[in-house]
């Protein structure tokens, strides 16, 4: 079984996102966390169903969501790099 390896930096957007809805909307920031963790399982079996961008990466946008999951196919399954907001210039990091 083919798996999604979350590097550090995605994990640290996960934290931020769930912390800036968290006292607010938690349902919300729950549902972003679940569809975030549901679309890197998605993609560990489908590692090449994103659209190809620079340097070998991709992006997939999280269903239900306007977070995109941007990463890189990997022998085991996929590597989750980080987790953007769509509106977010996430080209420059």
């Amino acid at each position: 079984m083919r798996r999604a390896i979350w590097a550090r930096r995605a994990l640290d957007d996960l934290a931020g996102i769930d912390d800036f809805y968290a006292q607010d909307d938690p349902a919300h920031a729950d549902h972003v966390g679940r569809a975030a963790v549901r679309a890197a399982r998605f993609l560990a079996e489908h590692p090449y169903a994103g659209p190809r961008m620079e340097d070998d990466k991709r992006k997939w946008r999280v269903p239900g969501t306007y977070y995109l999951l941007l990463y890189r196919v990997a022998p085991a399954g996929v590597e989750i790099l980080r987790v953007h907001h769509g509106r977010e210039n996430w080209m420059i990091s």
